[in-house]
């Protein structure tokens, strides 16, 4: 049963089945057209028979009963009654006087339903129509022959609805046999006209198996021919790109070969370079807590030493005036004093900056976010890394020319982040130098339509291929990792100028040399700063 109905349904769904109920459909709503228009046709014409007949009849009756009506002789007028009703299909005869009196009402069937009566009623005239021979003779109009009466006639015509329902049984007859006449006929012509379908479609489904050896006999140039023979070039076209797809796959499989080893190799630098990172942070730990004793104490001397001079200044200034300058510490008192202040200063400044290198240590080590200030300044930010770059090895051969712009707006930002980015991008282009001299130039500027304040740093190296400038922001990514980098400064710097809702734009020619900018949004209603605020 499930079988059968599965079977059913796939017939119901199909392109073959779907034209077959709509031409049998269409074709039997034809069928009960015509029907209908032939049934409303004979019951229009037996109506307008029976009309007939009654006028007739009344006709008749009239010119029967003119001069017994005119007499009055009732008696002789139901003689003609009732010969009348005689006939078949007379129902009732009703004769009146002028007057509008019942002289004579014959009635044979008295429970006719009024559907079921057609009547018709006639003047009984008392003379003929035709003109008299005086009035003829002297051209004198007759006058119009005068109404004695009326005769009306009442036919049974009950026999419409049998004539009716035979009507449509004989109806509904030719319709079904001409219906299953063209079924008969439309469905092996269809079936025949539809079975290039069929083929087309089995055709499909093995190509979708795979099998793209198949060819579809052609057997007519029509519409379907045309398609068998689409089909048959798509399968050979899908052969060709099947073969070549093989030979695709070989030469890719030989060069996964080749180049496996090489792979294999940077995936496990770049796992050593992990698990340095992973030391590197528990190293960090120690290094903090080692470094901040000392330091502690360096700051601590380094306040007690600036507070005594503070005290001792004084003494010192007005001993020079009443003894004359000395020296101190190789120098004339005069000097010395400026450089012992700026001496305790720097201690100072450098004990502090020590303590916050220690502290975004161990908040880069724990993955926090070092907080923002709304009015940072860029300049200090870049300053801040010279100090730091000074202390390289290789900055004594490679100089480094500063180009900072004057009354830069602030921006929203964490100072010490900054100065990390601005460091990896020096190291970066003095690692990029081919000669051992070369010069590096930081500049700071503002876009006043873009609103950001920009750091560039361009160097005069080798430049970066092509192939690598769309990996520079990788984590791990480094064409230095046999000489120590880690693959992971540009992909931090990156990340902190995006925290800072700002862009890091790298763009490079070979053999000229690459440029690094830093576009950071300034503050909103900043107000413009010097260098002198930097």
């Amino acid at each position: 049963m499930k079988a059968r109905l599965a079977r059913l349904k796939q017939f119901t769904s199909g392109f073959q089945a779907r034209i077959f109920i709509a031409f049998t459909v269409l074709t039997l709503l034809i069928a009960l057209w015509v029907m209908a228009v032939a049934v409303n046709n004979e019951v229009r014409n037996y109506r307008e028979r029976a009309n007939e007949r009654v006028r007739l009849l009344a006709v008749m009756l009239a010119d029967t009963v003119r001069l017994p009506l005119f007499a009055g002789d009732v008696p002789t007028l139901e003689r003609a009654a009732d010969n009348l009703l005689a006939l078949p299909q007379v129902a009732r005869i009703t004769i009146r006087d002028v007057e509008g009196r019942v002289l004579v009402n014959r009635i044979v069937r008295p429970a006719l339903e009024a559907d079921a009566a057609t009547t018709a009623s006639a003047p009984v005239i008392a003379a003929s129509g035709s003109p008299a021979a005086d009035s003829a003779l002297s051209g004198i109009p007759a006058v119009a022959p005068a109404s004695v009466g009326t005769v009306t006639v009442v036919i049974d015509t009950s026999d419409l609805r049998r004539a009716i329902r035979m009507t449509l049984a004989k109806s509904c007859a030719v319709v079904l046999l001409f219906w299953l006449a063209v079924l008969a006929v439309t469905y092996p012509v269809l079936k025949r006209i539809t079975r290039s379908f069929h083929t087309l479609i089995s055709g499909l489904d093995t190509m979708k198996e795979g099998d793209f050896t198949l060819k579809i006999a052609v057997d007519s140039d029509d519409e379907a021919g045309r398609a068998a023979q689409a089909v048959n070039r798509l399968a050979a076209a899908l052969r060709e790109r099947e073969a070549e797809n093989r030979t695709l796959q070989a030469e890719l499989v030989s060069a996964m070969r080749l180049e496996v080893q090489e792979e294999k190799r940077m995936m496990m630098a770049k796992l050593i370079q992990t698990n340095r990172m992973t030391s590197l942070g528990l190293l960090i730990s120690s290094m903090a807590h080692n470094i901040n004793t000392p330091n502690g104490a360096i700051k601590l001397a380094a306040q007690h030493i600036q507070r005594s001079w503070h005290d001792m200044r004084p003494l010192l200034e007005s001993l020079t005036r009443e003894e004359g300058d000395f020296q101190v510490g190789g120098l004339p008192f005069s000097e010395e004093e400026k450089e012992f202040s700026s001496a305790v200063e720097s201690i100072c400044r450098n004990a502090e900056r020590v303590e916050r290198v220690v502290q975004d240590l161990r908040t880069y080590n724990v993955g926090e976010r070092s907080r923002f200030s709304r009015e940072m300044a860029v300049n200090r930010a870049v300053e801040g890394a010279l100090t730091i770059i000074r202390a390289h090895g290789r900055q004594a051969e490679i100089a480094i020319n500063l180009r900072l712009a004057a009354d830069l707006p602030l921006v929203t930002g964490n100072q010490h982040q900054i100065e990390q980015v601005v460091v990896n991008l020096l190291l970066n282009a003095m690692q990029a130098m081919t000669e051992e001299t070369g010069t590096v130039t930081v500049t700071t500027s503002y876009d006043d339509q873009a609103g950001e304040v920009l750091i560039v740093v361009a160097d005069e190296g080798g430049g970066i291929p092509e192939g690598v400038m769309s990996h520079l922001f990788e984590p791990f990514f480094s064409t230095k990792l046999h000489k120590g980098g880690s693959g992971l400064g540009l992909y931090i710097s990156n990340f902190i100028v995006t925290e800072h809702k700002g862009r890091l734009i790298l763009e490079s020619t070979p053999g000229i040399g690459t440029v690094a900018t830093i576009r950071l949004p300034a503050t909103a209603d900043s107000a413009p700063l010097g260098r002198s605020n930097a």
